[in-house]
């Protein structure tokens, strides 16, 4: 039954059709979250409180996306947590109206009028969006920017799958003549119904001891494995998740009471691929069964909670 996408007999590997469900953030200043999230990333608020907000995308009723007023100051720069939470669009078109969109709003983040005219509900200035990088890793192409409490965001668009490639360097530029044409620049900035979480990117303590946890306790199958990073999927996506020790080794997890990740969550499609996963998981390491959902802690103290789709 427990057979890998190479052939081997007798290892255990999550369902194919496992996926990231939610990221859920602890924020020390929930309303310029929001707003940030809503206005900048695209999200819609599906619910709100003066301690939580839940977000997903136009037209979709699935939270994808949660925010906490948990966090009493900013994590740390050197700590264990989150790198990036990177949300998947369904097309090429999607990511290039949503790369333009980005770029013509960065140079109004120091304009009070602009932020004025485009958010009047708010009573505060807020940053727009800053973009940290681009880039066409073969596989996808992706932006990146920063939150306003320093949380890494991508958001990226995938190739087809039979047209993946995986560039030595690990990026190249994108190619901003043929995405040009692809973009609806009438956009309203919403990140369309069919949005996921298609993968979260972690910072870890360390590389070995996080890939035998991610790899031989819980399931998850090798991608690509460097010095400093590793590549891990379900069903031979190019990453469901990652980590690194890019800002350096043994770094301690955030204090519960500092800003940023809480824990990520993902889905299995089925009850009984629910069960097997929790059946052999349990037997490697210490899980905190809830019944519809169990916990996990990696190494470097990040939360992982698996739940049935």
């Amino acid at each position: 039954m427990v057979q890998r996408i190479d052939g081997t007999q007798g290892k255990f590997v999550l369902d194919a059709a496992t996926q990231v469900g939610s990221v859920i953030l602890k924020v020390k200043d929930l309303e310029r979250q929001i707003a940030f999230y809503e206005n900048v990333v695209g999200l819609v608020v599906f619910e709100r409180s003066t301690q939580h907000a839940k977000f997903g995308s136009k037209g979709s009723n699935h939270v994808i996306f949660e925010l906490e007023k948990t966090a009493e100051k900013l994590q740390p720069a050197k700590s264990t947590g989150l790198f990036h939470t990177a949300f998947l669009l369904p097309s090429r078109e999607a990511f290039a109206t949503k790369f333009f969109e980005i770029l013509r709003n960065k140079e109004t983040i120091d304009s009070p009028i602009e932020q004025s005219s485009r958010f009047p509900h708010f009573e505060r200035y807020i940053p727009i969006a800053r973009l940290d990088s681009a880039s066409d890793h073969g596989y996808s192409e992706a932006l990146y920017i920063y939150d306003i409490e320093g949380n890494g965001i991508e958001i990226y668009a995938d190739r087809n799958r039979e047209d993946w490639d995986k560039y030595p360097s690990g990026s190249n530029p994108l190619n901003f003549k043929e995405l040009a044409p692809l973009a609806d620049f009438e956009t309203d900035g919403k990140l369309p119904a069919e949005t996921i979480i298609g993968h979260v990117h972690l910072r870890v303590a360390n590389i070995e001891e996080s890939v035998d946890f991610y790899i031989n306790k819980l399931g998850f199958e090798k991608q690509m494995i460097i010095d400093t990073a590793f590549f891990i999927s379900a069903g031979g996506y190019h990453h469901h998740l990652a980590g690194n020790v890019w800002s350096g080794e043994g770094l301690q997890k955030a204090a519960d009471n500092e800003s940023g990740l809480k824990e990520v969550r993902f889905k299995l499609p089925t009850t009984e691929s629910f069960e097997t996963a929790k059946n052999y998981i349990k037997q490697q390491i210490q899980i905190q069964d809830l019944r519809n959902e169990f916990v996990v802690e990696d190494p470097s103290g990040n939360r992982i909670v698996f739940e049935i789709a």
